[in-house]
């Protein structure tokens, strides 16, 4: 006598799955976890190095091969009378309270922000809300402190002027 093997023709997601062994054809990229943070303090400088700001996030990924995928709209004003001037940032990673790495950076003072009097006057101010994104493989499952950092290019940088609120969004991403 033959056996006939009999195919669900559709699944319930609704019900709750136990699974033993592993599960194939998933693929990665899968989100692991998503934290975000809002922050309020403004903070001025004219430094033309990388400036610690409020914004800052600890993440602790679950596994070496963890990608975290950085997402900041950060709140920044430019202000200058120079002909020519910029608002650069950047992100650092502080693993265990310790090798505080910059991870992204803008280089040059048309990378971030950017001003020019295009007859010669002084330039005055540019505030904006930017997209901010970096993918970073920190290769740890220690305790992962992401911050928003801010420069000045012959201006006065500003973050979170005039009542202003940034945000960071962190996504661990399975490999």
């Amino acid at each position: 006598m033959a056996f006939t093997l009999l195919k669900p023709t559709g699944i319930d997601l609704s019900q709750t799955f136990a699974f033993t062994g592993s599960v194939t054809g998933a693929g990665g990229g899968k989100v692991l976890q998503v934290l975000n943070v809002e922050d309020d303090t403004a903070i001025s400088t004219t430094n033309g190095s990388l400036q610690d700001t409020g914004l800052a996030l600890n993440i602790t990924p679950s596994a070496t091969s963890s990608k975290i995928f950085i997402q900041i709209q950060p709140q920044l004003l430019a202000q200058s009378n120079n002909e020519e001037a910029g608002l650069g940032f950047g992100i650092s990673r502080e693993i265990d309270d310790a090798n505080n790495t910059t991870v992204f950076e803008t280089k040059y003072s048309y990378d971030g922000l950017y001003m020019a009097s295009s007859d010669g006057s002084n330039a005055d101010n540019i505030r904006a809300y930017p997209y901010v994104a970096h993918l970073d493989s920190p290769n740890t499952t220690g305790v992962c402190r992401y911050k928003f950092r801010i420069k000045a290019y012959s201006c006065t940088a500003k973050f979170n002027e005039a009542s202003g609120r940034s945000r960071m969004y962190l996504f661990e991403v399975g490999a």
